[in-house]
């Protein structure tokens, strides 16, 4: 008998740019894994298969299946009845970090300006309504939020936050002030949707993004973008040091004019390591 099956067309090599969950392509079981991983953070970093599964807001049993699978793969352990995450995890994240060359590519322009001023300096991207730090220069202050590479900060209360998601396609930042009110994490934090178009209106027009005490009293930072070759907004950096050693003046008058110089080679490295500026524009 002959078969008047129509022959399946092949998949293009180009991926498309995101998948919805139906998509015949999109693997449901990859991204449940991928989940199940994040759901541990540091005020959850060990949790019993119930707390996984509310976490991620699966049934118990496909929490089971995601957990057991990582266990076997070295991603997952167990503490009796809890599961946590393994060193093998941090493998995921090298593996972006070395492909992408970030420490030569940024690192040392980051550097450069932490050495000149002992504060601070990073990288980071926008992620939903969270900034994310691609590249850290830690400074030796004592405060609460000590970031690192992968970490996750607030956008509406971060300089980093505002200079990202002041030049972010409207819909983007509607669909964040959608969120509004966020997290008030001192008296001084911008909360509500107004205040925040407002704050994000200011950065576009001055061309960097100022806070202060909105994270964390005492601490204050300023942030410029940075751009790709289409002169797209793709990353942000930023300075923050502390009330005691520095004002928002000095803030203004001296780490500002370094950032935009580290904003500017950072722009043309990137021209040269096409790779990590597809990616980060990606990522956004």
């Amino acid at each position: 008998m002959t078969s008047t099956a129509q022959p399946r067309p092949p998949a293009s090599e180009d991926p498309p740019s995101r998948l919805d969950e139906g998509h015949r392509d999109y693997v449901a079981a990859l991204a449940r894994g991928l989940a199940v991983i994040q759901a541990f953070t540091e005020g959850s970093p060990e949790m019993t298969l119930s707390e996984v599964a509310q976490a991620t807001g699966m049934s118990p049993a496909t929490a089971r299946r995601a957990l057991l699978t990582l266990q076997s793969l070295g991603y997952v352990g167990a503490n009796g009845r809890r599961f946590l995450l393994l060193p093998k995890v941090l493998s995921l994240g090298a593996a972006y970090l070395s492909s992408m060359n970030l420490r030569d590519v940024v690192q040392p322009f980051l550097q450069e300006v932490a050495d000149r001023f002992r504060d601070s300096v990073s990288l980071a991207i926008l992620d939903g309504d969270s900034v994310v730090y691609l590249a850290h220069v830690p400074s030796s202050r004592r405060i609460v939020f000590r970031a690192s590479v992968g970490y996750r900060l607030p956008v509406h209360c971060t300089s980093l936050g505002l200079a990202l998601l002041a030049h972010a396609p409207q819909a983007q930042q509607d669909a964040v002030l959608a969120r509004a009110p966020f997290q008030k994490y001192t008296p001084m934090t911008l909360s509500e949707a107004d205040q925040l178009r407002t704050a994000l209106e200011q950065v576009r027009e001055q061309g960097y993004a100022l806070q202060e005490s909105q994270l964390e009293i005492g601490v204050l930072s300023v942030a410029v973008p940075v751009r790709d070759a289409s002169r797209r907004v793709i990353a942000a950096i930023n300075c923050s040091t502390e009330a005691g050693r520095a004002s928002t003046q000095d803030l203004l008058s001296e780490r500002l004019p370094a950032l935009r110089q580290a904003a500017a080679l950072i722009e043309s490295a990137l021209l040269r390591a096409p790779a990590l500026a597809h990616s980060i524009t990606a990522a956004g």
